[in-house]
Protein backbone atom coordinates (compact mmCIF):
# COMPACT_ATOMS: atom_id res chain seq x y z
CA UNK A 1 0.00 0.00 0.00
CA UNK A 2 1.36 3.40 -1.04
CA UNK A 3 1.22 6.53 1.59
CA UNK A 4 0.19 9.72 -0.58
CA UNK A 5 -1.65 12.31 0.56
CA UNK A 6 -3.47 14.82 -1.10
CA UNK A 7 -3.27 18.36 -0.03
CA UNK A 8 -5.93 20.72 -1.34
CA UNK A 9 -5.19 24.39 -1.01
CA UNK A 10 -1.35 25.76 -1.51
CA UNK A 11 -1.77 28.83 1.10
CA UNK A 12 0.83 28.82 4.23
CA UNK A 13 -0.63 26.48 5.57
CA UNK A 14 -1.22 24.22 2.58
CA UNK A 15 2.49 24.23 1.98
CA UNK A 16 3.95 23.85 5.24
CA UNK A 17 1.67 20.73 5.30
CA UNK A 18 2.98 19.18 1.99
CA UNK A 19 6.62 20.21 3.45
CA UNK A 20 6.31 18.52 6.42
CA UNK A 21 4.91 15.55 5.20
CA UNK A 22 7.11 14.80 2.58
CA UNK A 23 9.76 15.56 5.71
CA UNK A 24 7.95 12.42 7.50
CA UNK A 25 8.45 10.48 4.10
CA UNK A 26 5.63 10.23 2.40
CA UNK A 27 4.51 11.35 -0.93
CA UNK A 28 2.29 14.41 -1.63
CA UNK A 29 0.05 16.01 -4.15
CA UNK A 30 -0.70 19.32 -3.46
CA UNK A 31 -3.67 21.26 -5.47
CA UNK A 32 -4.05 24.99 -6.32
CA UNK A 33 -7.17 26.20 -8.21
CA UNK A 34 -4.83 29.25 -8.54
CA UNK A 35 -2.14 29.49 -11.27
CA UNK A 36 0.27 30.69 -8.08
CA UNK A 37 0.85 29.21 -4.47
CA UNK A 38 1.13 31.29 -1.59
CA UNK A 39 -2.72 32.32 -1.08
CA UNK A 40 -4.03 35.80 0.21
CA UNK A 41 -0.19 36.62 0.88
CA UNK A 42 0.26 36.70 -2.74
CA UNK A 43 -3.17 37.09 -4.31
CA UNK A 44 -2.69 41.08 -2.01
CA UNK A 45 1.18 40.99 -2.37
CA UNK A 46 1.50 41.21 1.49
CA UNK A 47 4.85 43.07 1.83
CA UNK A 48 4.78 43.06 5.55
CA UNK A 49 3.60 40.54 8.23
CA UNK A 50 2.16 40.99 11.11
CA UNK A 51 2.56 40.76 14.55
CA UNK A 52 6.58 40.91 13.64
CA UNK A 53 6.74 43.10 10.86
CA UNK A 54 8.54 40.00 8.85
CA UNK A 55 8.64 40.40 5.32
CA UNK A 56 5.88 38.24 3.35
CA UNK A 57 7.92 37.83 -0.25
CA UNK A 58 10.78 35.91 2.31
CA UNK A 59 8.34 33.83 3.80
CA UNK A 60 6.29 32.97 0.54
CA UNK A 61 9.89 32.05 -1.35
CA UNK A 62 10.82 29.87 1.31
CA UNK A 63 7.55 27.89 1.64
CA UNK A 64 7.47 27.77 -2.16
CA UNK A 65 10.82 26.94 -2.96
CA UNK A 66 10.56 24.25 -0.68
CA UNK A 67 8.07 22.23 -2.11
CA UNK A 68 8.91 22.95 -5.74
CA UNK A 69 12.60 21.40 -5.08
CA UNK A 70 11.02 18.28 -3.17
CA UNK A 71 10.78 15.13 -5.38
CA UNK A 72 7.88 13.66 -3.18
CA UNK A 73 5.91 16.48 -3.54
CA UNK A 74 3.61 17.25 -7.04
CA UNK A 75 2.90 20.55 -7.38
CA UNK A 76 -0.51 21.39 -9.64
CA UNK A 77 -1.65 25.06 -9.60
CA UNK A 78 -4.35 25.81 -11.99
CA UNK A 79 -6.08 22.79 -11.03
CA UNK A 80 -9.36 21.56 -9.11
CA UNK A 81 -11.36 19.06 -7.22
CA UNK A 82 -13.97 17.08 -9.53
CA UNK A 83 -15.23 14.08 -7.91
CA UNK A 84 -14.32 12.07 -5.50
CA UNK A 85 -14.66 8.56 -4.49
CA UNK A 86 -13.52 6.43 -1.50
CA UNK A 87 -13.01 3.23 -1.55
CA UNK A 88 -11.20 0.83 0.82
CA UNK A 89 -9.35 3.83 2.88
CA UNK A 90 -7.87 5.26 -0.56
CA UNK A 91 -9.79 8.52 -1.35
CA UNK A 92 -9.99 8.39 -5.38
CA UNK A 93 -9.38 12.04 -6.33
CA UNK A 94 -10.37 13.14 -10.19
CA UNK A 95 -8.44 16.40 -11.21
CA UNK A 96 -9.53 19.25 -13.38
CA UNK A 97 -8.53 21.77 -14.97
CA UNK A 98 -4.36 22.02 -15.73
CA UNK A 99 -4.01 18.77 -14.75
CA UNK A 100 -6.69 16.09 -16.02
CA UNK A 101 -6.16 13.18 -14.07
CA UNK A 102 -6.80 11.11 -11.32
CA UNK A 103 -4.89 10.51 -8.21
CA UNK A 104 -4.63 8.57 -5.29
CA UNK A 105 -4.84 9.53 -1.67
CA UNK A 106 -4.64 7.74 1.46
CA UNK A 107 -5.46 10.98 3.30
CA UNK A 108 -6.29 14.53 2.55
CA UNK A 109 -5.37 17.63 4.49
CA UNK A 110 -7.73 20.54 3.14
CA UNK A 111 -6.56 23.80 3.31
CA UNK A 112 -8.53 25.70 1.36
CA UNK A 113 -8.21 28.86 3.23
CA UNK A 114 -10.56 31.86 3.48
CA UNK A 115 -11.78 35.42 1.55
CA UNK A 116 -12.40 38.72 2.26
CA UNK A 117 -16.18 40.15 3.34
CA UNK A 118 -16.94 42.18 0.42
CA UNK A 119 -18.25 45.32 1.85
CA UNK A 120 -20.46 46.16 -1.30
CA UNK A 121 -22.64 43.97 0.78
CA UNK A 122 -23.38 46.30 3.19
CA UNK A 123 -24.41 49.47 1.27
CA UNK A 124 -23.40 52.12 4.21
CA UNK A 125 -20.02 51.71 3.67
CA UNK A 126 -19.77 53.09 -0.02
CA UNK A 127 -17.66 50.78 -1.63
CA UNK A 128 -17.77 50.39 -4.87
CA UNK A 129 -19.38 53.68 -5.05
CA UNK A 130 -16.77 56.38 -3.93
CA UNK A 131 -13.43 55.36 -5.51
CA UNK A 132 -11.49 56.97 -2.35
CA UNK A 133 -12.87 53.87 0.21
CA UNK A 134 -10.94 50.82 0.14
CA UNK A 135 -10.68 47.48 2.04
CA UNK A 136 -7.36 46.32 3.81
CA UNK A 137 -6.14 44.18 0.77
CA UNK A 138 -6.46 46.92 -1.39
CA UNK A 139 -4.36 48.89 1.00
CA UNK A 140 -1.87 45.74 1.25
CA UNK A 141 -1.48 45.87 -2.73
CA UNK A 142 -0.88 49.77 -2.91
CA UNK A 143 2.01 48.92 -0.32
CA UNK A 144 3.61 46.89 -2.80
CA UNK A 145 3.25 48.67 -5.70
CA UNK A 146 3.70 51.99 -4.15
CA UNK A 147 3.26 55.16 -2.94
CA UNK A 148 0.27 55.44 -1.19
CA UNK A 149 -2.04 57.54 -3.42
CA UNK A 150 -5.83 58.32 -3.46
CA UNK A 151 -7.65 56.16 -6.26
CA UNK A 152 -9.59 59.38 -7.30
CA UNK A 153 -6.94 61.73 -7.96
CA UNK A 154 -3.72 60.35 -7.25
CA UNK A 155 -2.65 62.71 -4.73
CA UNK A 156 -0.87 61.62 -1.35
CA UNK A 157 -3.85 61.55 1.46
CA UNK A 158 -3.46 63.92 4.14
CA UNK A 159 -6.60 62.01 6.28
CA UNK A 160 -7.00 58.35 6.58
CA UNK A 161 -9.49 56.69 8.71
CA UNK A 162 -9.87 52.52 9.08
CA UNK A 163 -13.31 51.25 10.07
CA UNK A 164 -12.96 47.60 11.94
CA UNK A 165 -15.22 45.00 11.68
CA UNK A 166 -16.44 45.24 8.46
CA UNK A 167 -18.65 42.36 7.81
CA UNK A 168 -17.45 40.57 11.39
CA UNK A 169 -19.32 40.74 14.34
CA UNK A 170 -22.46 41.82 11.88
CA UNK A 171 -25.72 39.85 12.22
CA UNK A 172 -27.25 42.36 9.10
CA UNK A 173 -24.40 40.83 6.89
CA UNK A 174 -24.91 37.35 8.49
CA UNK A 175 -21.32 36.97 9.59
CA UNK A 176 -21.97 36.61 13.78
CA UNK A 177 -18.37 36.08 14.90
CA UNK A 178 -14.80 37.68 14.69
CA UNK A 179 -12.37 37.47 12.23
CA UNK A 180 -9.63 37.42 14.80
CA UNK A 181 -6.67 39.50 13.50
CA UNK A 182 -8.52 42.57 11.25
CA UNK A 183 -7.73 45.03 14.77
CA UNK A 184 -4.23 43.78 14.47
CA UNK A 185 -3.81 44.10 10.78
CA UNK A 186 -4.81 47.21 10.61
CA UNK A 187 -2.81 48.62 13.35
CA UNK A 188 -0.04 47.02 11.81
CA UNK A 189 -1.23 48.76 8.04
CA UNK A 190 -1.51 51.84 10.14
CA UNK A 191 2.61 52.06 11.19
CA UNK A 192 3.64 51.24 7.93
CA UNK A 193 1.59 54.37 6.75
CA UNK A 194 2.77 56.47 8.70
CA UNK A 195 6.40 55.76 7.94
CA UNK A 196 4.97 56.77 4.08
CA UNK A 197 2.69 59.44 5.09
CA UNK A 198 4.28 61.47 8.30
CA UNK A 199 2.09 64.32 8.47
CA UNK A 200 -1.10 62.40 7.72
CA UNK A 201 -3.57 62.41 10.33
CA UNK A 202 -4.49 58.70 10.88
CA UNK A 203 -7.37 57.33 12.86
CA UNK A 204 -9.19 54.00 13.75
CA UNK A 205 -13.35 53.56 14.06
CA UNK A 206 -13.93 50.67 16.12
CA UNK A 207 -16.08 48.87 18.30
CA UNK A 208 -13.32 46.99 20.09
CA UNK A 209 -10.04 46.61 19.86
CA UNK A 210 -9.28 43.14 19.84
CA UNK A 211 -5.10 42.77 19.76
CA UNK A 212 -4.81 39.11 21.30
CA UNK A 213 -1.90 38.03 23.36
CA UNK A 214 1.12 39.52 22.67
CA UNK A 215 0.05 41.61 20.10
CA UNK A 216 -1.53 44.46 22.45
CA UNK A 217 2.36 45.93 22.88
CA UNK A 218 3.96 45.13 19.71
CA UNK A 219 0.97 47.14 17.76
CA UNK A 220 -1.98 48.53 19.80
CA UNK A 221 -0.01 50.49 21.85
CA UNK A 222 2.70 50.88 19.47
CA UNK A 223 0.61 52.55 16.46
CA UNK A 224 -0.37 55.06 18.90
CA UNK A 225 2.70 56.18 20.73
CA UNK A 226 5.16 55.56 17.94
CA UNK A 227 2.53 56.32 14.99
CA UNK A 228 0.28 58.84 16.92
CA UNK A 229 -2.78 56.92 15.22
CA UNK A 230 -5.78 58.27 17.26
CA UNK A 231 -8.54 55.39 18.32
CA UNK A 232 -12.58 56.69 18.11
CA UNK A 233 -14.57 54.33 19.40
CA UNK A 234 -18.05 54.54 17.54
CA UNK A 235 -20.37 53.29 15.55
CA UNK A 236 -20.36 54.23 11.64
CA UNK A 237 -23.76 54.65 10.34
CA UNK A 238 -22.27 55.77 6.95
CA UNK A 239 -19.95 56.89 4.36
CA UNK A 240 -21.55 59.57 1.99
CA UNK A 241 -19.24 61.77 -0.18
CA UNK A 242 -18.85 65.61 -0.13
CA UNK A 243 -16.33 67.58 -2.38
CA UNK A 244 -15.10 64.52 -3.84
CA UNK A 245 -13.85 62.97 -0.29
CA UNK A 246 -15.04 60.47 1.71
CA UNK A 247 -17.14 61.58 4.74
CA UNK A 248 -18.16 59.67 8.12
CA UNK A 249 -21.08 60.22 9.26
CA UNK A 250 -21.98 57.69 12.99
CA UNK A 251 -21.67 58.52 17.03
CA UNK A 252 -18.73 58.26 19.30
CA UNK A 253 -19.89 55.83 22.04
CA UNK A 254 -17.49 57.40 24.49
CA UNK A 255 -18.62 61.06 24.76
CA UNK A 256 -22.10 59.88 23.66
CA UNK A 257 -21.97 62.65 20.69
CA UNK A 258 -22.55 62.35 16.92
CA UNK A 259 -19.91 63.06 14.35
CA UNK A 260 -19.25 63.92 10.43
CA UNK A 261 -16.00 63.73 9.29
CA UNK A 262 -14.34 64.23 5.71
CA UNK A 263 -10.90 61.99 5.12
CA UNK A 264 -9.11 61.60 1.80
CA UNK A 265 -8.93 57.49 2.53
CA UNK A 266 -10.49 55.11 4.35
CA UNK A 267 -9.68 51.47 4.53
CA UNK A 268 -12.17 49.09 5.39
CA UNK A 269 -10.81 46.02 7.61
CA UNK A 270 -13.00 43.68 6.00
CA UNK A 271 -13.19 40.64 7.92
CA UNK A 272 -12.48 36.67 6.84
CA UNK A 273 -15.27 34.39 4.91
CA UNK A 274 -15.03 30.53 4.38
CA UNK A 275 -13.10 30.38 0.94
CA UNK A 276 -15.63 29.76 -1.78
CA UNK A 277 -13.92 26.63 -2.20
CA UNK A 278 -14.60 25.47 1.03
CA UNK A 279 -18.17 24.61 0.91
CA UNK A 280 -17.77 22.48 -2.65
CA UNK A 281 -15.15 20.51 -1.03
CA UNK A 282 -16.96 19.57 1.94
CA UNK A 283 -19.18 18.44 0.03
CA UNK A 284 -17.12 16.29 -1.76
CA UNK A 285 -15.25 14.68 0.83
CA UNK A 286 -18.06 14.61 3.64
CA UNK A 287 -17.30 16.82 6.27
CA UNK A 288 -19.15 18.57 8.34
CA UNK A 289 -18.92 22.49 8.88
CA UNK A 290 -19.60 24.57 11.66
CA UNK A 291 -22.47 26.84 11.81
CA UNK A 292 -20.63 30.01 10.32
CA UNK A 293 -19.61 27.53 7.23
CA UNK A 294 -15.95 27.27 8.12
CA UNK A 295 -14.88 23.34 8.47
CA UNK A 296 -15.81 21.48 11.73
CA UNK A 297 -13.06 21.04 13.93
CA UNK A 298 -14.22 17.13 15.33
CA UNK A 299 -12.25 17.52 18.52
CA UNK A 300 -10.32 20.34 18.78
CA UNK A 301 -8.85 19.95 21.91
CA UNK A 302 -7.61 16.37 20.72
CA UNK A 303 -6.08 17.48 18.11
CA UNK A 304 -7.47 20.77 15.82
CA UNK A 305 -6.79 19.32 12.33
CA UNK A 306 -9.92 16.21 13.16
CA UNK A 307 -12.86 16.45 11.07
CA UNK A 308 -15.68 14.34 11.41
CA UNK A 309 -14.37 11.96 8.42
CA UNK A 310 -11.05 9.53 9.00
CA UNK A 311 -8.63 10.74 6.90
CA UNK A 312 -9.53 13.97 6.32
CA UNK A 313 -8.32 16.67 8.08
CA UNK A 314 -7.72 20.47 8.11
CA UNK A 315 -5.41 23.06 8.17
CA UNK A 316 -5.33 26.73 8.63
CA UNK A 317 -8.13 29.46 8.12
CA UNK A 318 -10.51 26.58 6.27
CA UNK A 319 -11.55 25.48 10.02
CA UNK A 320 -12.12 29.42 11.11
CA UNK A 321 -10.24 32.98 10.92
CA UNK A 322 -6.26 32.60 12.04
CA UNK A 323 -3.19 34.73 11.48
CA UNK A 324 -0.78 32.98 9.18
CA UNK A 325 1.89 32.09 12.09
CA UNK A 326 -1.27 29.96 13.28
CA UNK A 327 -1.64 28.81 9.82
CA UNK A 328 1.24 27.33 9.28
CA UNK A 329 1.53 25.87 12.89
CA UNK A 330 -1.32 24.06 11.66
CA UNK A 331 -0.18 23.00 8.67
CA UNK A 332 2.37 21.18 10.71
CA UNK A 333 0.04 19.66 13.26
CA UNK A 334 -2.36 18.11 10.41
CA UNK A 335 0.78 16.49 8.89
CA UNK A 336 2.25 14.96 12.40
CA UNK A 337 -1.80 14.16 12.92
CA UNK A 338 -1.99 12.09 8.86
CA UNK A 339 1.54 10.59 9.31
CA UNK A 340 0.09 8.67 13.10
CA UNK A 341 -3.29 8.10 11.28
CA UNK A 342 -1.55 6.50 8.13
CA UNK A 343 1.29 4.67 10.67
CA UNK A 344 -1.82 3.01 12.67
CA UNK A 345 -3.02 1.96 9.29
CA UNK A 346 0.18 0.12 7.77
CA UNK A 347 3.68 0.27 8.09
CA UNK A 348 5.63 3.60 6.65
Amino acid sequence: MSTSVAVIGGGPAGLQAAATLSHLGLDVTLVEQQNFLGGAVARHQYQVLMPDFSSGPELLKRLIQTVNEDPHVKVYTGTTVGSVLESDGTFHIQLEGAHQESIKAQAVVLATGFDHFNPARDGKYGYGLFPDVITGAELEEMFAKGPIRRPSNGEIPESVAFIYCVGSRDRQVGNTYCSRVCCAVSAKQAIELRQQLPKARISMFYMDVRTYGLWEDTLYWRSQEEAGVVYVKGRIAEVTQLHGRPVLKGEDTLVRGPFEWPFDLVVLAAGMEPSRGTHDLAQKFQVSLESHGFIQQASPMQNASLTNRPGVFVAGAASGPKAIEDSIAEGDVASLAVYEYLKAKVTL
